[in-house]
């Protein structure tokens, strides 16, 4: 399992342009901020303090989670590329179960998304310091790597989960392609939450991702920093009955990585009973 992790990982960081790529979802979301939601947005919320603050960790909630969905679904990916060159085959003759493989798949990918969104981190922030005077909170990192890791897991279990199905590498790149473009409105980076139509409000609230940016929400902004109706225009906070709270959103996550892990775990059990009938 960990030979397989290390194996994982070494692939993804040694092929420069699928890292590139991995990232490219977050990329277009920051560049897209930056050339043209800023200053509309400015202008939408004039006279809120610290609003250039409030903004930019705004769209760094959006863009950290989605790097964690476009990089671990880009780390699972190997999976389908080993089945396609029958990798999966050689490695389920050795003494490995499939459940090991799957973990080491689950594992990189997890590792993966963390790290990308580490880096994701520092450049955005570095160039917020750098352009709008934005300092970092280092009080709340703790929480935020906590969001990191949760989010990377939730991301990779339910890549894996997808991705086991899928046997050709044009059809997983056609899903790459989708995932990547839709990720950056279903957790409202692409334009705030509010501004969407009632009916795509309501699947973003249906979105494991959406609840993600808003943890990471919560922590970057501060809690007085706007008031109830722009937290949720913003996204801030989903509003279900009220506004979700940080241990909400936290704890729907946790939820849901049990619930992948769950369904995972039944999916293999079923492919070992159809391969023992098989014999």
């Amino acid at each position: 399992m960990w030979a397989m992790t290390k194996r994982n990982l070494k692939l993804y960081f040694s092929n420069k342009a699928s890292v590139f790529f991995s990232l490219l979802g977050a990329l277009i979301a920051f560049i897209l901020y930056v050339i043209f939601l800023q200053k509309n947005m400015q202008d939408s919320f004039a006279g809120t303090p610290n609003l250039e603050e409030l903004l930019d960790n705004w769209v760094l909630g959006g863009t950290l989670a989605v790097t964690s969905i476009t990089t671990t679904w880009t780390g699972v990916t190997r999976l389908v590329q080993d089945k396609v060159s029958h990798k999966l085959e050689d490695f389920l003759l050795t003494d490995i179960s499939r459940l090991k493989l799957y973990l080491g798949y689950l594992i990189s990918s997890s590792v993966i998304g963390f790290i990308m969104q580490l880096i994701m981190l520092a450049i955005m922030k570095l160039y917020f310091y750098w352009q709008d005077d934005v300092n970092f909170d280092l009080d709340y990192l703790p929480q935020i790597l906590l969001v990191m890791l949760l989010s990377s897991i939730m991301g990779s279990g339910i890549a894996l989960f997808v991705l086991q199905f899928i046997k050709t590498l044009s059809t997983s790149e056609a899903l790459a392609t989708i995932v990547g473009t839709v990720s950056g409105f279903l957790v409202g980076v692409y334009m705030p939450i509010g501004a969407l139509p009632d009916f795509a409000q309501k699947v973003v609230k249906l979105t494991p991702a959406a609840y993600v940016s808003a943890a990471y929400r919560q922590l970057l902004i501060g809690k007085d920093a706007v008031n109830a109706d722009a937290k949720e225009f913003l996204g801030i906070g989903l509003k279900l009955k009220r506004l979700t709270t940080l241990n909400q959103e936290m704890l729907l996550v946790s939820l849901v990585i049990c619930g992948v892990i769950v369904l995972l775990a039944l999916s293999l059990y079923a492919k070992r009973l159809s391969f023992t009938k098989k014999k």
